[in-house]
C-alpha cells in the first residue's frame, strides 16, 4: 500500500499525496494497482482523485512511447521546471499541457494510438480551463460573489481599463500595455516552452494562413487559448476527436465533415466561423481587439485587464470567469495570454508589427 504522501510517476519522479507532489527517484509501483491506491489514500475527493488519475494516464503513456521508442521531442527540453505539484485543476493544467503536448508532437506521425491517447487526455485537461468565448454565448454573464479563502491574498487594484468597446477609442490603449508589458518571473519557463511551441509548429500554422489569409501568429494564438495547441482536436473549442463534428459550442462544425477530418480543415472552418478570414488589416493594434472583442469586453465592465490577452504579464493578477459562467474576482487563469504569446514572438524575432 502507498504511503499518504506517496504516489509514483516513473517518468518524472512525481509523488501524489493528500497535499502535495514530491519528487522521488527509482520508486516502483504498478500502474494496474493505482485506482485502488488512490481511493485508500483520498477517500471522498474526488477532484484530487480525478487529477492522480490524470497523471497516472500521462505516466503509462510516457512509459508507452519511450518503450515504442518513438522520436524525441524539442518540446520537452524544461519539462522539470514546468511539472510543478498539482492540487488542483489549475496547476495539474500548467504541468500537463507541455507533456501532452509533446506526447502528440512525438508520436502524431508515428504512432497514431500514442497520439490519440495524448489528444483525448489534452482535451479533458483544456476543459478545466476553458470557457466559451462571449461572442458564441446565448445567455448573459452574471456576477459571483467572490470565495473567501484565507490563505489567498485579496487581488491588488487593477489597471485602470478604458469602459469602452470601441477600436478608435481602444487603439492607443493595446499599444501602450503591450509595449509596456513583461513576463512574471513566475511564469517566465512557462512562457518559454509556449514560445518553443509556436516556432516548432509554425509550419502548420503557416498552412492554415495560406489557406485563411490569418497571419500564422494569430492561429497560433488562438490554438494555445481554444485548444490548448492539441492537434488532434478542433480549434473552435478543443473538442477531441478530429473524427467527429464539434460537441460544445460552436456544436456541429464543421459543416461539411468526414473527409476531410485534418486538423488543418478544421481550423480553416473555426476561423471562417469567427470572421477572422478575408481581413486586410493585422496591424498590432487590431490584432488585439479582435482577440478580445471575440473572447468579451466582460472584464472590461469589470476594471480587469483580460487574462485571454494578459494571464503571465504584469498587467494582469486574477480575476476570471470560472466554469459558471460568473465572474470570479480571485480566481486566475492558468493560460498563457495571446498578447503575451504576440509580445514572445516579437522579441524572438520571429514575428513584426508595422
Amino acid at each position: 500500500m502507498l504511503d499518504r504522501r506517496e504516489f509514483i510517476n516513473g517518468s518524472a519522479g512525481l509523488l501524489v499525496g493528500s497535499t502535495a507532489l514530491v519528487g522521488v527517484a527509482n520508486a516502483q509501483v504498478k500502474l494496474p494497482d493505482l485506482a485502488k491506491a488512490l481511493l485508500d489514500i483520498i477517500p471522498g475527493k474526488p477532484k484530487e482523485l480525478e487529477i492522480a488519475r490524470t497523471i497516472a494516464s500521462i505516466i503509462a503513456l510516457e512509459r508507452k512511447a519511450d518503450e515504442r521508442f518513438l522520436p524525441k521531442s524539442a518540446l520537452a527540453f524544461n519539462h522539470n521546471k514546468l511539472t510543478q505539484a498539482p492540487t488542483s485543476q489549475a496547476t495539474l493544467y500548467e504541468a500537463a499541457l507541455p507533456r501532452l503536448v509533446t506526447l502528440i508532437d512525438r508520436s502524431e506521425f508515428a504512432d497514431a494510438a500514442v497520439a490519440e491517447e495524448a489528444g483525448e487526455l489534452l482535451a479533458n485537461v483544456h476543459a478545466t480551463q476553458h470557457e466559451v468565448p462571449e461572442a458564441l454565448k446565448t445567455e448573459p454573464v452574471t456576477t459571483a460573489p467572490p470565495v473567501e479563502k484565507p490563505d489567498i491574498a485579496p487581488p491588488i487594484p487593477p489597471l485602470p481599463m478604458l469602459r469602452r468597446h470601441d477600436f478608435a477609442g481602444l487603439k492607443e490603449e493595446y499599444a501602450r500595455l503591450f509595449e509596456s508589458m513583461n513576463v512574471r518571473d513566475e511564469n517566465r519557463d512557462s512562457a518559454d516552452w509556449y514560445l518553443a511551441m509556436m516556432r516548432k509548429s509554425r509550419e502548420r500554422y503557416a498552412r492554415v494562413e495560406a489557406a485563411t489569409g490569418v497571419p500564422w501568429h494569430f492561429v497560433a494564438a488562438i490554438h494555445g487559448l481554444e485548444a490548448s495547441f492539441n492537434f488532434k482536436a478542433h480549434l473552435h473549442n478543443g473538442d477531441y476527436p478530429l473524427t467527429a463534428r464539434t460537441r460544445q459550442v460552436p456544436a456541429g462544425r464543421p459543416l461539411v465533415w468526414l473527409p476531410p477530418a485534418d486538423w488543418e480543415s478544421s481550423a480553416h472552418d473555426a476561423l471562417k466561423l469567427l470572421g477572422f478570414t478575408n481581413q486586410k488589416d493585422w496591424s498590432l493594434e487590431r490584432t488585439l481587439y479582435r482577440l478580445e472583442a471575440y473572447n468579451g469586453f466582460g472584464y472590461r465592465r469589470r476594471g480587469v485587464p483580460t487574462p485571454y490577452l494578459w494571464a503571465y504579464s504584469n498587467h494582469y493578477e486574477r480575476g476570471k470567469f470560472v466554469a459558471d459562467g460568473s465572474f470570479n474576482p480571485r480566481a486566475k487563469s492558468q493560460q498563457c495570454g495571446a498578447a503575451v504569446k504576440l509580445k514572445l514572438l516579437v522579441s524572438a524575432g520571429d514575428v513584426k508589427f508595422g
